[in-house]
């Protein structure tokens, strides 16, 4: 099994060494390249595609025909303390190449099997997956098989995504590590959002997490649909202004970070306020009063009335 001299090139400016393009048994099969998927007692289950990287139609994988959701690498870090998970097996690669045992899921971010937990269990995880909504939404779906697992960002770079376009325009991987962190809870995902937006830094982890574990009002069977419509309504409705003060061109200070600027503007049309700092976001009059009071979503709507 070989490699055509394309992909040997691709592979090697994404960082992938020979020894782990050996190890892991890439080769090439009418001009794509071929990824075996093993089991975690490494028996082969299928192989997973990746068209040339000159050839721009079709998806960029397929698989081979009754492929499942498996979990990459796990046969090679089954005895390892800690482990890097991944969104991709170009990404779990790049690690192995750097000598950090990692392993990726073959479904993409969102593709993650409960069945998953027992092999986190014992291990030190770090998790980092794309920086875009669906790695952040991702990252967030893998903390339900690895609760306990720290959570990696890919920094803020033009053309860098992933690790591999990290570890390809020079980043040193065993250096970022270092900067994972662990969550307790919805409060200390709140506060870094509040540093990193400060910093104009991507949340995309912090606000799918916080959807996520922020549970929706809920109404009493004997209350109609339209009572809890009203109330949204009248809550939303309540002046920002009564709540905020604003200058004479109706912007102040952003609430939700630290700044020297007044780049919260408001829009009495709407009844609405947008930061143009570091937010990059709008906020409604319950989004302020769960602000200004630190309470729930629930609290503020009947504050509101």
């Amino acid at each position: 099994m070989k490699l055509n001299t394309l992909f040997i090139g691709w592979l090697h400016q994404r960082k992938i060494s020979d020894t782990i393009i050996e190890k892991f048994g890439l080769h090439t099969l009418n001009e794509r390249l071929v990824i075996p998927i093993k089991d975690f007692d490494g028996t082969f289950l299928f192989n997973k595609y990746r068209r040339s990287p000159l050839d721009e139609n079709g998806p960029k994988y397929t698989y081979d025909r009754g492929g499942k959701l498996a979990l990459y690498g796990a046969k090679e870090a089954l005895n390892e303390r800690r482990v890097l998970f991944v969104e991709g097996e170009a990404d779990a690669l790049v690690a192995w190449s750097h000598n950090i045992p990692a392993v990726s899921g073959t479904g993409g971010a969102m593709s993650i099997d409960k069945e998953w937990a027992s092999f986190f269990a014992d291990k030190e995880v770090i998790i980092c997956f794309d920086n875009d909504p669906a790695g952040g939404e991702g990252m967030v779906k893998a903390l339900e098989v690895a609760p306990h697992a720290k959570i990696l960002f890919i920094p803020d770079k033009p053309n860098v995504k992933d690790i591999s376009d990290y570890v390809a325009h020079g980043g040193n991987l065993h250096t970022l590590l270092g900067s994972a962190k662990h969550f307790s809870g919805i409060e200390d995902v709140r506060a870094d959002m509040a540093e990193r937006s400060s910093q104009w830094q991507s949340v995309h982890f912090h606000s799918a997490y916080i959807k996520h574990h922020t549970k929706p009002i809920r109404v009493s069977r004997a209350v109609p649909d339209a009572r809890l419509g009203d109330l949204l309504t009248r809550a939303k409705q309540f002046p920002i202004t009564e709540l905020v003060e604003f200058n004479s061109r109706g912007s102040t200070r952003c609430l939700w970070h630290s700044e020297t600027e007044a780049s919260l503007h408001y829009y009495p049309k709407q009844n609405k306020c947008w930061c143009f700092g570091g937010c990059g976001r709008g906020f409604d009059a319950i989004d302020v009063y769960q602000k200004l009071h630190g309470c729930g979503f629930k609290e503020a709507v009947n504050k509101l009335q």
